[in-house]
């Protein structure tokens, strides 16, 4: 499954640099995730790349953490600041990543987009664009 993200320009920048090797979520679709689609949100307001997910860690915030916190790309406050309402967080560990060297309008693609709270099934709107940018996107790999 394809499903699209809002992550903010801070954090992208950090996913597409290798520095941020986790993306922690409170919410996470049921079934197998495929590839992320990483929509940056304002002021960007384009979706800018994707990545593929290794594994998902699922625990308590402290537990995830204590696990993910040297490659998480956010800081201890933030971090707890947006777990605050929950007993369990999931972290989305990164393999491979493609940053578009033009990214996708996705007003142009769906006139009606709306960016999603937690995340979007991308089936229809997006996805099908990556295709126009493979020739000059760069794969990365994680060096373990």
């Amino acid at each position: 499954m394809k499903i699209l993200l809002s992550i903010k320009p801070k954090y992208s920048e950090k996913i597409f640099s290798g520095e941020k090797k986790y993306e922690f979520r409170k919410q996470i679709p049921k079934e197998k995730i495929e590839k992320v689609y990483v929509y940056e949100s304002n002021p960007t307001q384009h979706i800018v790349g994707w990545f593929t997910v290794k594994k998902i860690l699922t625990g308590t915030p402290q537990a995830i953490w204590e696990k993910c916190s040297q490659h998480g790309g956010i800081g201890h406050g933030n971090f707890f600041a947006y777990c605050a309402d929950k007993t369990t967080i999931h972290a989305l560990e990164i393999d491979e990543y493609v940053r578009f060297e033009t990214p996708i309008d996705p007003y142009e693609t769906c006139p009606d987009y709306r960016p999603p709270q937690n995340y979007a099934y991308l089936d229809d709107c997006g996805a099908n664009e990556e295709k126009r940018y493979r020739k000059t996107a760069h794969v990365r790999r994680r060096l373990r």
